[in-house]
């Protein structure tokens, strides 16, 4: 038996392909697949997040995790007027509405899980007369009305593993600083969406209440003026342009007007006076 050892030709064990091309095939065709799936997902959560029973949202601890300071009690003026905007909203049965007030110089108001409203003084100072707060009460009923609390929650918890699982895919500060503002800008339009939605439900609250939605006009001439000053307005953060809220708020009470005179309710004086003296009171401690 004869034994050989032929020479091998060169590149015989070398792919064609250049390596790094292989490595950036492999790379964004996994990079693909992911936001693919994660795509998926997030179209799965916002189409069924809502579907999440009421009741089961209720029972999360969410006050205790508000994490807000100098809770009180509501004033019978403002605990009168939060029910009578609430009667006015068709709320969806077994939907209850809890609100809290906060003595804070926060020019704020939101609507979170399981029902919960949160009013701070600073806001609630800001406003002229009575519709105007009717309207950021009524804006606020119409989150939770729409459920958009738990479908914020369950979306921005998707993107959020959604970045965090392309990041580690990706691994480039560069491209991480790009999908960043991409989940960012995403979660903002998402959010303008749900504040159109909730203008128009209050502005339809306003004039059931009030003949018409002077309240809004008032309050957008309000939250424009703030837009051009150093203000922390945090109520104006993640919403539409307020021109943009205060043309459509024109557009719809000149439609659903019932031509009465705008009656335009101020704050009862002993209001007034307890905001002064709750302001004195935050600001003496």
């Amino acid at each position: 038996m004869e034994y050989s050892n032929p020479e091998l030709p060169e590149g015989i064990n070398t792919s064609k392909s250049h390596p790094l091309k292989e490595f950036a095939i492999l790379t964004f065709g996994l990079l693909g697949l992911i936001i693919l799936v994660l795509t998926a997902t997030i179209v799965v959560v916002d189409n069924f997040a809502d579907k999440i029973p009421f009741e089961v949202e209720q029972k999360l601890p969410v006050t205790s995790l508000l994490n807000i300071n100098n809770t009180e009690r509501l004033p019978p003026y403002l605990n009168t007027l939060t029910r009578k905007v609430v009667n006015s909203v068709n709320l969806p049965v077994g939907m209850h509405i809890t609100f809290h007030y906060v003595n804070d110089d926060t020019v704020n108001a939101f609507a979170t899980l399981g029902g919960n409203i949160v009013l701070y003084r600073g806001l609630i100072e800001k406003l002229q007369n009575e519709n105007e707060l009717s309207m950021v009460i009524a804006h606020e009923i119409a989150h939770i009305k729409y459920r958009h609390p738990i479908l914020s929650t369950t979306h921005g918890i998707v993107v959020g593993i959604a970045l965090t699982a392309l990041s580690s895919t990706v691994g480039n500060s560069v491209v991480n600083s790009l999908i960043g503002s991409t989940g960012d800008a995403t979660l903002m339009r998402f959010s303008r969406d749900f504040e159109y939605q909730a203008d128009r439900d209050a502005i339809k609250s306003l004039v059931a209440l009030y003949g018409d939605a002077g309240g809004a006009l008032g309050l957008f001439r309000i939250l424009a003026q703030e837009d051009t000053k150093a203000s922390p307005f945090e109520f104006l953060a993640t919403h539409p342009l307020t021109e943009n809220r205060l043309q459509q708020a024109e557009k719809m009470n000149a439609r659903l007007s019932t031509g009465h005179k705008n009656t335009v309710i101020e704050y009862p004086q002993d209001f007034r006076s307890w905001l002064t003296r709750q302001h004195s009171k935050s600001h003496d401690q």
